[in-house]
């Protein structure tokens, strides 16, 4: 006469075992910026962009979207701004946000030709904590990610005398927006990203009679930082 045995399988293995075999849920990230996220001075920025680089490096489980635009601003006041993109932005659902804004706040007061955005730079706080929580209200509760712009590095080869003296002046401006964005990410309790230290006096990542936007190099090296922020 044949034993039956039972397999007792505790309840909790189970479920590690069901969930471990189950496929993984992609994250969307939504990279939000202006030219130097759009992937500005490229050949391909289809292919190069950081946001391009950033998905490489993470790999299949997350899908990587650029919402870069060129000249875009953070304020409100500014033509192009990011206000404009939030439903798109919205529609996507991200479950992780990056925001690298504040190089095209710098221009105005006889920099960038016609542009007027310094002259609004004391709402740029104000604007900024509005926009953090139009992201924590989407449904989809995104991680948030704010970016120290990437620097303006004078030391770029072929830079003329108007562009020199422009960053110049816009140099100073840009510090004193990062430490407002610093002051935000706490306040906000977001995450923060320095992406100008890193790439600060390093003519290496930079265009050529530029020195604003990053070349290839620049952009991989972007992407490295954000990668790694976000795997931390």
């Amino acid at each position: 006469m044949f034993k039956i045995r039972l397999l007792y399988i505790p309840v909790g293995l189970v479920a590690f075992l069901l969930l471990a075999c189950s496929p993984q849920k992609t994250k969307t990230i939504a990279c939000i910026g202006d030219s130097i996220t759009f992937g500005a001075r490229l050949e391909n920025p289809i292919q190069d962009s950081y946001p391009s680089k950033l998905q490489s490096l993470l790999g299949t489980n997350y899908n990587v979207i650029n919402f870069g635009v060129s000249s875009c601003t953070l304020i409100r006041k500014g033509s192009p701004n990011v206000w404009q993109q939030l439903e798109n932005i919205r529609e996507s659902q991200p479950d992780l946000v990056v925001i690298s804004l504040g190089t095209n706040d710098t221009c105005g007061m006889g920099t960038c030709g016609s542009r007027v955005c310094w002259e609004h730079n004391d709402e740029f706080e104000s604007d900024y904590v509005d926009l953090i929580h139009e992201f924590k209200k989407i449904p989809s509760h995104p991680e948030i990610y704010i970016c120290a712009p990437t620097p303006m590095v004078l030391e770029t080869p072929g830079l003329n005398n108007e562009r020199i003296q422009g960053l110049t002046i816009r140099k100073p401006r840009l510090q004193k927006l990062i430490s407002i964005i610093r002051a935000v990410a706490k306040k906000e309790q977001v995450n923060f990203i320095d992406l100008n230290t890193p790439l600060n006096h390093k003519p290496e990542f930079f265009t050529v009679k530029d020195g604003v936007h990053p070349n290839k190099k620049g952009y991989l090296a972007i992407a490295e930082i954000v990668a790694k922020a976000i795997k931390e």
